[in-house]
């Protein structure tokens, strides 16, 4: 099962490599430490949802496939999105960072025997 340490390293290895790899794509500049810090945050955003508290069963809405494929059909949109200038460009890493940083959260839970509910409940 990962842990709470292993969410916030894989969030800041995808946020470090997202940010890099838009630096690359759309010529505007990410400093490495913004892409590190937003991509850990981000990788704890789904936890400090709906936090365990000891609670193996805590995994619901914002721990599902639904908000998975959710994020995955809107990453793709940024993605494909040409700002038209710096502003633009830098809302757009700053969310595939955040965006990409949840989903790997996502990912490193569906990974474990419990995996993720498919919709889970809300509140």
């Amino acid at each position: 099962m990962a842990s709470g340490k292993t969410h916030l390293a894989v969030g800041a290895a995808v946020g470090l490599t997202v940010a890099l790899a838009d630096q690359k794509k759309h010529k505007v500049s990410h400093h490495p430490g913004t892409g590190i810090a937003l991509g850990a945050l981000f990788g704890k955003v789904p936890d400090i949802l709906e936090p365990s508290l000891g609670n193996p069963h805590h995994r619901q809405f914002c721990h599902s496939i639904l908000v998975l494929t959710t994020l995955g059909f809107g990453l793709k949109q940024m993605y494909d999105w040409h700002p038209d200038d710096g502003v633009q460009k830098c809302l757009r890493g700053l969310g595939l960072i955040a965006g990409c940083a949840y989903v790997s959260h996502l990912l490193c839970d569906a990974a474990t025997p419990r995996s993720l509910p498919v919709l889970g409940k809300l509140g």
